[in-house]
């Protein structure tokens, strides 16, 4: 009898060792694109028990997470979730910057040396706007290092609306990244990953989903006294589409989405987040993640959240919808992943590349600071008032929201930056300037954020940034980037395999995600990634 209990109890503490030391069958990282953190609670009565509510109540939650540089954006966002590191270490400083080499624009995804494909035997057109890559990026990804930790066996596929945002968290050796076309309505990738997509792809766009998705009616999908965390249906600064006069429920898309640009209008709707979901369960299907013996990554992009943030701002009846039916889409996904993958044997992790700031023309009506500024105005003043000084030259080769990139002219390149400095010292709106050349800028706190936001190749010669509330002139919604919690609190759930229940309130940043990814499966870090994972959730 003793041997029996015996043998009972080393048959237990064995199950027990075997189940700690046992990996995910799939990694599902999600990201939310624009997602503020306070929106799993500000809409949240409006939610379903099975989608953010089950990843907060059945999973862990960060709930005092932040970036931590600047300009809070898609393509740095994604890059920094990925390698655990910041723009001065991975190089993607915005979605678009100046080469200072080749003297003109850059895009933070582009590749000339690949081309588009997209199914057809036309691969090589329009080569400029689809030769895509993640050859910009100049970090190891968490999603490489498990290949390479896995010598190749692991499958790692991105996919999103956005190229960005299916490239970047894929990784360097990614075995698929997708992203939608907005001429065809259909998933293509670039020769960088295959010269041709594979068969399920190519099935699931022949069903031709956002065909059928652009002929719905986006209506409010509760009825409309149950929306109460947003601001009229009717307001100010609302994008109004090409044959409409305003920007209320209903829409009919059929008769809308010719008149505005067709398929291109997919992102603009919350159904190109079901476009994606589609893709998402089609890909684990295809692909067969989770059904082996090493542990697959899949990495989920969703997109229209912020397009609609961007043209209805951050307090309209469309974006509290589009929550809500984000939700679904988080609730669809669970279910899916529960009967392909099973229930703790998948693991997911979910945040936003960025959060969102109020439009000025609402924070003014509400008493609360904000404004506009225009960069080409300030740009042109810059320019003149440098002209006067040292004799008539373009000064200014490039200028956005958070960065100036300067010429080389024949005058000193630090009596410039000085002058510069004194003039754009002076601009109504603008709270810090950082100065790589000097190691300085105006507020010594932020010194630590601009070094994390700074790539000596990348940047610009003067980092910019704005005070609360400010952003460039728009037409219609909103926008993001600054080093404000509007812009930088983002949710961070944790769920599935290994985690544990609960929260925490303890300070937390972005790069912390891909170090906890590291531990959580026992693989090496990226090679910039921070080596301060989240603790708490190895208790």
């Amino acid at each position: 009898m003793k041997i029996g209990i015996y043998a009972v109890i080393v048959l237990f503490t064995q199950l027990a060792l075997a189940q700690q030391e046992a990996k995910p069958k799939l990694v599902v990282g999600v990201v939310v694109d624009q997602m503020r953190a306070e929106y799993l609670y500000r809409f949240q009565e409006n939610y379903g028990e099975d989608g953010f509510k089950r990843l907060m109540r059945e999973g862990f939650n960060v709930k005092n997470m932040h970036y931590n540089y600047v300009p809070t954006a898609t393509g740095p966002g994604h890059a920094s979730i990925y390698t655990g590191t910041t723009p001065a270490n991975h190089g993607i400083v915005a979605n678009d910057w100046y080469d200072k080499t080749a003297n003109r624009n850059m895009y933070c995804a582009q590749d000339e040396r690949v081309f588009l494909t997209d199914g057809t035997s036309n691969v090589k057109k329009e080569i400029s706007r689809y030769s895509r890559s993640p050859k910009n990026l100049l970090a190891s990804t968490i999603t490489d290092e498990l290949k390479l930790f896995t010598n190749g066996r692991s499958k790692v596929i991105g996919i999103s609306l956005k190229d960005r945002g299916a490239i970047f968290p894929a990784g360097h050796l990614a075995n698929h990244a997708f992203w939608y076309h907005e001429q065809t309505g259909k998933f293509i990738t670039s020769s960088y990953y295959s010269d041709k997509l594979p068969h399920w792809l190519m099935e699931f766009n022949r069903r031709q989903l956002a065909d059928s998705l652009l002929n719905l009616t986006w209506n409010m999908l509760k009825p409309s006294e149950k929306y109460q965390n947003s601001g009229p249906d009717a307001a100010a600064m609302e994008k109004v589409f090409k044959g409409r006069t305003d920007a209320t429920f209903p829409y009919g898309l059929k008769r809308l989405h010719k008149a505005n640009g067709n398929f291109a209008m997919m992102p603009y709707v919350p159904f190109g987040n079901s476009l994606l979901t589609a893709l998402a369960k089609t890909v684990v299907k295809g692909e067969g993640l989770g059904q082996r013996n090493e542990t697959d990554f899949l990495t989920i992009s969703y997109s229209s959240t912020d397009y609609i943030g961007h043209s209805y701002g951050i307090r309209s009846k469309e974006l509290e919808d589009t929550y809500i039916r984000m939700d679904g889409e988080i609730a669809n996904l669970l279910s899916f992943l529960d009967s392909k993958v099973g229930k703790g044997n998948y693991l997911v992790f979910l945040t936003a590349d960025h959060a969102a700031s109020d439009h000025p023309d609402f924070l003014k009506t509400s008493n609360l600071p904000g404004n506009y500024f225009g960069v080409e105005s300030i740009k042109q003043h810059l320019n003149e008032e440098l002209s006067k000084l040292f004799g008539m030259e373009n000064y200014v080769a490039f200028m956005d929201k958070t960065q100036v990139y300067l010429n080389p002219v024949k005058t000193p390149k630090k009596e410039i930056l000085k002058a510069a400095i004194d003039f754009l010292s002076k601009i109504e709106g603008i709270k810090e300037l950082y100065v790589p050349e000097f190691h300085s800028n105006r507020n010594q706190d932020m010194d630590s954020v601009f070094r994390r936001s700074f790539h000596s190749d990348n940047s610009g010669d003067i980092l910019l940034h704005f005070k609360s509330g400010w952003i460039p002139k728009r037409l219609a919604g909103t926008t993001h980037g600054a080093f404000y919690n509007n812009d930088k609190h983002v949710p961070c759930l944790w769920f599935g395999w290994n985690v544990p229940t609960g929260e925490t309130v303890s300070p937390k940043s972005i790069d912390q995600i891909a170090p906890t990814l590291s531990m959580l499966l026992n693989i090496p870090l990226p090679s910039h990634a921070s080596n301060k994972p989240i603790g708490e959730l190895f208790r």
